[in-house]
């Protein structure tokens, strides 16, 4: 395929772009946040079972693109103490779309000391710091984003906690949507729970919300590494919505090195039912998050963000992409 026939984004879109992460920069700047730059290849893969990891073969043996700089940011978290960001090349193997790549744009940061309230009214900082907002954010740039708890509104749309759903009541939930659902298969696990949350949430509650909103409180079998509510049973995490697309995912960090070994236990059982690649845990990501300060931190998809805030429909009009070479 020529040059001449790939669908470049305009010299415009990509003078845009460059401002808007100059920017964010020159945003967390201003807030005493470091840019750092990490590994974008590293000895380990991440053991969550909905990423796939790009393998390479190096004079080291194999090595993974990273499908976000988490593991070593919490390294460089461990180690300084410090409030750090970095933007930087993200991969992840099966992901193509208009709203998905194989390699995309992560701006991921971490605060120590911050809880979840104050992290999302940083998030919020950095959208008012960008400059000819669209229409849909000047709405909001002067009040605050709707939070959404997503146990407290499963439990109004179905009449039932999340929690407290059995895996076949879920799966029936699902199937009273719609009877065939391809990309699910029956397994009875936490992963199978999460995959049937998602599903209904994006089905069934998410076309009703607000154009833009936090989703928070999730179930306790969407954990990942953030912590858990033991009170209220929720986990401490958000995910930020802009008109159906998901934008940001924060969490209050995990820091218990004994849980975050029993999750892995878990995700690689959930691996093996699947026929998916094994992944070893990562010891020095392990003992680092014991060492790390208490925290929150945030992944931010760049390229959505531009892509929405420019009014876009799709990545490539924002990305320079040779994935279809």
């Amino acid at each position: 395929m020529s040059d001449a026939t790939l669908d470049w984004p305009s010299w415009a879109t990509l003078t845009q772009r460059s401002r808007l992460i100059a920017e964010i920069r020159r945003f967390f700047e201003a807030r005493n946040v470091l840019e750092v730059t990490t590994p974008a290849l590293y000895g380990h893969a991440p053991y969550d079972p909905h990423l796939s990891s790009i393998a390479v073969t190096t004079s080291s043996g194999t090595e993974y693109l990273q499908t976000s700089p988490e593991y070593a940011l919490k390294r460089a978290l461990a180690h300084y103490g410090e409030a750090l960001f970095e933007i930087t090349p993200a991969f992840r193997a099966g992901d193509v779309g208009q709203r998905h790549s194989p390699e995309f744009t992560m701006l991921e940061w971490y605060q120590p000391t911050y809880g979840l309230s104050q992290l999302m009214a940083e998030v919020n900082a950095l959208l008012n710091a960008m400059t000819q907002p669209p229409a849909i954010w000047q709405e909001y740039a002067n009040k605050e984003i709707p939070e959404v708890s997503f146990c407290t509104t499963f439990t109004e749309q179905f009449g039932a906690n999340p929690n407290q759903l059995s895996t076949i009541e879920l799966w029936a939930l699902v199937q009273s949507v719609e009877s065939e659902v391809g990309h699910l298969t029956y397994i009875d696990d936490d992963l199978f729970r999460s995959d049937c949350l998602d599903f209904l949430f994006d089905r069934v509650i998410a076309p009703n919300l607000d154009p833009i909103f936090y989703l928070t409180e999730f179930p306790v079998c969407q954990s990942a590494l953030a912590t858990i509510d033991s009170d209220a049973q929720t986990v401490r995490r958000f995910e930020l919505y802009w008109m159906g697309i998901e934008l940001a995912n924060g969490y209050e960090e995990l820091r218990d090195p004994v849980e975050i070994r029993q999750r892995f236990r878990s995700a690689a059982e959930q691996r093996r039912r699947r026929g998916l690649t094994e992944v070893a845990l990562d010891p020095a990501f392990v003992e680092a998050s014991g060492e790390m300060p208490a925290c929150a931190g945030v992944a931010l998809g760049l390229d959505r963000l531009i892509m929405v805030w420019l009014e876009r429909s799709s990545l490539r009009e924002v990305q320079i992409n040779f994935a279809a070479d």
